[in-house]
């Protein structure tokens, strides 16, 4: 019994180590692109609330550490706001946030560790990036932990609404997910929020899931 057992072990281990190589040696590809995509809403007050998802793209490259366990990645995502009509009451003020929800299949450790960080134009300053001062917060460092079974939502940046449009694009963040047995799956997000004295309104726009 011990021995069919102790053979059965084996195969399952041995099936999941082929997965995790097949998929690092699928990594590489040139980039996914996706189409453009904008939802909107008209609120109670009379306004019409976009959201748009644009210029994503996902590229999944062979981990530097070259271990079946580490998926590693480039993502760029634009995300914009746009407040149209003539509502009955102003906005009082509204918000953009752009990011990706990331999840992992298996843990093959306690947890797994997911470290982002931004593109050279958000790497330009050592303690902040210059996006700050122009009124957008992008972080260019980010570290959780992923279980399995679990989609964390990690924003890449955010931005208040000073105008009817607003816009945050980051362009080549890198990504790693390290401890991961198969696939890692990211999928974009984008959302737009404002508040006025009579509603509070949120809306989203997702993008198509891919796999590193």
């Amino acid at each position: 019994m011990s021995s069919r057992w102790g053979y059965t072990g084996i195969t399952i281990v041995s099936a999941m180590l082929c997965l995790a190589l097949n998929g690092a040696a699928n990594a590489g590809a040139a980039p996914s692109s996706f189409s453009d995509r904008t939802v909107s809403k008209h609120t109670d007050d009379g306004w019409t609330v976009s959201a748009s998802k644009l210029r994503e793209k996902v590229r999944s490259v062979p981990p530097l550490d070259q271990s079946p366990w580490t998926r590693e990645g480039y993502l760029s995502l634009k995300g914009a706001a746009d407040i149209r009509g003539t509502g009955k009451v102003a906005v009082n003020s509204g918000a953009l946030s752009v990011g990706f929800a990331v999840a992992c299949n298996t843990d093959v450790t306690s947890g797994v560790t997911l470290g982002v960080t931004g593109g050279p134009t958000a790497q330009m300053s050592i303690s902040y990036p210059p996006a700050v001062i122009l009124g957008a917060q992008v972080m260019p460092n980010i570290s959780t932990t992923l279980r399995p079974g679990t989609i964390s939502d990690v924003s890449f940046g955010s931005k208040k609404l000073a105008a009817a449009h607003a816009g945050v694009e980051l362009d080549g963040v890198h990504l790693k997910v390290s401890g991961c047995l198969g696939p890692v799956a990211v999928r974009a997000y984008v959302s737009v929020a404002i508040s006025t004295p009579l509603n509070d309104n949120t809306i989203h726009v997702y993008g198509k899931p891919h796999y590193l």
